[in-house]
């Protein structure tokens, strides 16, 4: 979940080490596991996450009452200082933990490939599991037709935000197609305010945002298939496919008139609070896309969020058709390395249709399951967008995430603020993104 990853701090070589050190000396019979061979288990799971604060706090008010009434005990280690650089030296070290929730399937196959993960497959009913999930949504974890994780906790990633009571007071509807979200994007430039909010500012993480943009629309244009190529690198960031999503993230939100603050002002405007002219009065803007983070305190303005479903309103980023309505996202995903009875207890527990987490008050989770009861969803706007989610025709994880990190959190990242800002023309920066994929 890239947000989520902006606000960890990056964790020094010596102080992983150090980490990776002290649970080795104090694993024994009660930490990490990494079994291949089935058992009876010793009552001990440990679980590592990458995420911390609220929740982190609702995920272990879930375990609880499974840890009562299994009698299992859970290990929490709250690797969210930097999940990457924890995790990797306890899997080298040969003592990982049972259970990782990886914020990332890149890494979690990248542990798959060398042999250290368990295929849940041999652990789970995954027919049962995948019929329950959005479709699409394993298919990030899958490797070789083995599965070596299931999404536990969604993100919605494919959403426009608008001001609920100056949209409905303009007569605007809601659209159900990119041809009729360039028509509504039209009549709000015609009315005199400017369509869009768009900022892709995250300090070192700057451009992110444009990478969300062009996966939302590759997703449409090139569907699930296309997409996935796209992802591995099977057809290049030069295809036809890649330069029209472009094309349409530039027609709506770039070109002159289309976003508040003009092009250039893109790459300045913090992406955290480029929502917020939207509840200015009147609007600077109607329309901002941004994943499902952005109703949580730090974004909107206290004023918007004190109300929700009054103030703030959302739609699916439409599809070529009304009945197209593909769902970009992400996630934390269970995977295990170890095999064993009380593995399997947990693992079928936190990737269940009943799984919640304990306060959905102060942490909005999202369950991937579209059996899960709406009615533990605390407000009205966090079930829309899970709603949402399960409407979906598909669903695929945010391609950025799944890429080598030097395209994926790197020369991708650059070459959308270059492009943004004006420096390159479109064509020169998806040249120059696809000749800096690692050979």
């Amino acid at each position: 979940m890239r947000w989520r990853r902006l606000f960890q701090g990056i964790a020094v070589a010596a102080v992983a080490m150090l980490f990776a050190s002290a649970c080795l000396s104090e694993s024994g019979d009660s930490g990490g596991g990494g079994s291949s061979e089935g058992g009876a288990g010793d009552k001990s799971v440990e679980i590592m996450y990458g995420f911390g604060g609220d929740q982190s706090k609702g995920f272990e008010g879930a375990m609880a009452e499974f840890a009562k009434s299994s009698g299992i005990t859970i290990k929490f280690t709250d690797a969210s200082q930097s999940f990457d650089t924890l995790i990797r030296p306890r899997v080298q070290g040969n003592n990982p933990p049972d259970i990782a929730l990886f914020p990332q399937p890149g890494l979690m196959l990248d542990f798959a490939k060398q042999g250290k993960m368990q295929d849940l497959s041999t652990m789970l009913n995954i027919d049962q599991v995948r019929s329950s999930l959005i479709p699409g949504a394993l298919e990030a974890t899958t490797q070789d037709g083995k599965v070596y994780g299931v999404i536990m906790s969604a993100n919605m990633k494919s959403l426009v935000w608008y001001p609920k009571k100056a949209f409905e007071a303009k007569g605007y509807k809601v659209p159900t197609t990119i041809a009729e979200l360039e028509a509504l994007t039209n009549q709000i430039k015609a009315d005199g305010t400017t369509p869009w909010c768009v900022g892709i500012a995250s300090a070192g993480a700057t451009g992110w945002v444009g990478t969300d943009w062009m996966e939302d629309f590759v997703l449409r244009y090139g569907g699930p298939e296309k997409y996935d190529q796209w992802v591995k690198h099977e057809i290049p960031f030069t295809d036809p496919v890649v330069v029209q999503a472009g094309q349409e993230f530039e027609k709506l939100a770039l070109a002159d008139g289309q976003v508040y603050g003009g092009r250039k002002g893109v790459v300045s405007a913090d992406y955290a609070t480029a929502i917020n002219p939207e509840f200015d009065d009147p609007p600077k803007c109607f329309l901002h896309k941004q994943g499902n983070f952005i109703t949580t305190k730090g974004f909107l303005t206290e004023k918007a969020r004190a109300n929700l479903e009054e103030n703030v309103g959302v739609f699916q980023l439409p599809g070529n058709s009304a009945t197209d309505k593909p769902m970009l996202g992400g996630g934390d995903s269970a995977g295990a390395f170890t095999n064993d009875d009380d593995v399997k207890k947990t693992l079928e527990f936190i990737t269940s249709p009943t799984f919640k987490f304990s306060n959905p008050e102060a942490y909005p989770y999202i369950s991937p399951h579209k059996d899960f009861d709406s009615s533990n969803y605390a407000d009205a706007s966090t079930k829309e967008v899970a709603e949402l989610g399960y409407g979906s025709t598909v669903f695929r994880f945010d391609g950025s995430d799944l890429m080598p990190g030097a395209v994926g959190a790197g020369s991708f990242w650059k070459g959308m603020t270059a492009w943004i800002s004006g420096q390159q023309s479109l064509d020169e920066t998806l040249k120059n993104i696809d000749e800096s994929w690692p050979s």
